[in-house]
């Protein structure tokens, strides 16, 4: 617990050294990695089959949350849509 918090100090704290410090924890925390790995995994396996949640989920999420987002029609074909600018547009690429 005393080494998470002084890992948060420095993020928040300081100016330099944050990524060292979760670098560096990372490393030491066993536990940590085999957690990473574990979802790791389940995201792949999660994805591997179902490739159109990052085609159809991902823009969807930026859409409705008011970025601008791209839709994968075709191979060839997107679909960009910006609510802010009340913009659509349509993107052949050859």
């Amino acid at each position: 617990m005393l080494l998470e918090a002084l890992v948060a100090t420095t993020c928040i704290v300081g100016q330099n050294g944050c990524s060292e410090a979760t670098s560096a924890y990372y490393k030491s925390n066993k536990e940590l990695q085999q957690t990473v790995q574990n979802i790791e995994k389940i995201g792949k396996h999660i994805l591997d089959d179902n490739q159109y949640i990052v085609y159809v989920a991902t823009p969807a999420y930026a859409f409705l949350s008011g970025q601008p987002a791209s839709f994968k029609l075709h191979r060839a074909l997107i679909l960009r849509v910006d609510i802010k600018q009340t913009a659509v547009g349509l993107q052949w690429n050859y």
